[in-house]
């Protein structure tokens, strides 16, 4: 166990922050079976915190990490299951000041949430419509008091498991479909303040996609943007599956990524399968700065990316929440999202594709 204190007086409005960023405060996750989430999470490491007295809804805590399984009936998380089943259907962000944060992004064009306090479940706090009609909620020092302490009762909310070292939410990816990336990165910038890190163009054997990587105006979490270019593609896949745009993946970061990753395998968290041995003989030649042992990175699969200043391990989950699944990702000086690896990470997601008969 460890504590953390969040430095809330980072989350000004100014000119590049229009509504006073300060990272990601929690995920909520719902579905038809709130059993499997409680197994995943777990084996994933996660401590579960609490469940607020009378409702179905837990709070599972790692690191500065809050995931909260929704289940209440009548409540917006368990009506949005009913449209897209397993799925992520609110995010917290945390802010300076919740209703300025609420007021600035209304009035630079997001669509406000104003549905029944009843269908809010617990976080009674202000919100607007984001990805696929999932929610993005305001969360300052006075709300985040409010739902950890009075909601879920927790005694010190200060309080962090260590788990598995996983440790923040680094990025959470949109998929959208055929001709909307753009618009979706707008409302990022528009809204928000975020900007463009990263464009890719990838080409599969069989499949391609398009991605844009929003960073926010804090710096400290990113939403890279995927749109599918074949009906087959992996993107493609996801949205007929969820039935729409939303949140394909979350990264999650360590500061060891290689002890973390034998023990998720130990708990039989599923990922996909290593790139070939080519990969890993090359990783010297390519990034001589890697430090890591070269033959414990490919025993666990862990992929590799970076430049002269840095470089990032990662390695991706399969889908384990409906057509949503995880990344884990350690950051070495390095801030982009395994460029390098997209091709190979592209390529593991068709193999996997085509084992299922997908493709």
């Amino acid at each position: 166990m460890s504590r953390l204190t969040i430095d809330w007086s980072a989350g000004k409005i100014t000119e590049k922050n229009p509504t006073g960023l300060n990272g990601v405060d929690f995920i909520e996750f719902t579905g038809p079976d709130a059993t499997h989430l409680d197994k995943l999470f777990l084996k994933m490491g996660f401590t579960l915190m609490s469940e607020i007295p009378g409702k179905k809804i837990k709070l599972y805590r790692q690191g500065d990490i809050n995931f909260i399984i929704n289940a209440e009936p009548g409540t917006f998380a368990v009506n949005f299951a009913k449209l897209h089943g397993p799925s992520v259907s609110s995010t917290g962000f945390r802010v300076g000041d919740a209703q300025k944060a609420f007021e600035a992004a209304v009035k630079r064009g997001a669509k406000p949430y104003e549905g029944a306090e009843g269908t809010k479940g617990v976080m009674n706090y202000p919100a607007v419509y984001g990805i696929g009609d999932s929610l993005i909620y305001f969360i300052d020092e006075k709300n985040h008091i409010d739902l950890y302490k009075e909601q879920f009762k927790l005694a010190d909310i200060s309080v962090r498991p260590m788990g598995n070292s996983l440790n923040i939410v680094d990025h959470f990816t949109n998929n959208v479909p055929v001709g909307e990336m753009r618009k979706w990165s707008s409302f990022y910038t528009d809204i928000f303040g975020f900007y463009e890190a990263k464009y890719f163009d990838i080409k599969g054997k069989s499949t391609g996609l398009l991605s844009q990587a929003m960073r926010s105006p804090c710096g400290k979490f990113s939403v890279p943007i995927n749109e599918p270019k074949d009906p087959k593609s992996q993107i493609q896949e996801y949205l007929n599956e969820y039935k729409g745009s939303g949140i394909q993946h979350i990264a999650l970061t360590t500061d060891d990524i290689a002890p973390t990753l034998e023990t998720l395998n130990k708990s039989d968290v599923p990922f996909l399968a290593a790139p070939p041995k080519k990969y890993y003989e090359m990783l010297k030649t390519r990034l001589p700065q890697v430090t890591e042992d070269i033959d414990r990175l490919q025993r666990n699969a862990i992929l590799v990316d970076g430049d002269e200043h840095g470089y990032l391990l990662q390695i991706f989950t399969k889908n384990t929440i409906g057509p949503v699944f995880f990344e884990v990702i350690q950051r070495k000086g390095h801030e982009g999202f395994g460029d390098g690896n997209f091709q190979a990470l592209f390529d593991a997601i068709e193999a996997d594709q085509r084992e299922r008969g997908y493709l």
